[in-house]
């Protein structure tokens, strides 16, 4: 026969007390996650953009006053550049135009374009745009990324760069 025994009263539960061993642990952990989140959100920053624009600042300091003078003999030129980027069927297109003063074409150059994305310095394009027509300079390429590109632009002639632009734009889908 089987004995029925007395049901046990629960256990009371202690209630909870917010000790300062407690608070301390939680506040260290807190510190210790915000840490950890911004060295990996800094490190990732930092490898994908590292804000450097020029190797040597002092190199580039020397070569100040060359790159005025430069800069006024090319506007001195009034020449007048277009330059495009856009989908052209299955490619990216890059067309650029100089035309003179006088809405002549400027013909003869050899013409360098570098695709800069902002962001992500992998995916910048290094580009040498033939001539195609008397002053039309254009170039093909496949799977470049739509969104804002940088097209920094070299025309020289006799190795000598004499014209120098730097332009935004949006490539679209």
């Amino acid at each position: 026969m089987p004995i029925d025994l007395p049901a046990l009263p629960p256990t009371p539960r202690a209630p909870f007390r917010l000790s300062g061993r407690f608070v301390l642990f939680a506040m260290i952990g807190f510190f210790v996650v915000v840490a950890g989140v911004n060295a990996v959100m800094m490190t990732i920053a930092i490898r994908t953009m590292p804000g450097v624009d020029v190797k040597s600042a002092y190199e580039t300091s020397q070569r100040f006053n060359q790159e005025i003078a430069r800069m006024r003999a090319q506007a001195e030129r009034g020449w007048h550049v277009d330059a495009d980027l856009r989908r052209d069927g299955g490619a990216e297109v890059v067309a650029v135009t100089f035309s003179d003063k006088s809405g002549q074409p400027v013909a003869g150059l050899s013409v360098d374009v570098r695709l800069e994305h902002p962001a992500r310095r992998g995916s910048d394009r290094q580009l040498e745009l033939p001539e195609v027509a008397p002053g039309r300079y254009l170039a093909r390429l496949a799977d470049l990324p739509s969104g804002a590109w940088t097209v920094a632009l070299t025309a020289r002639r006799d190795g000598a760069a004499i014209f120098d632009t730097r332009s935004r734009v949006i490539l679209k889908d």
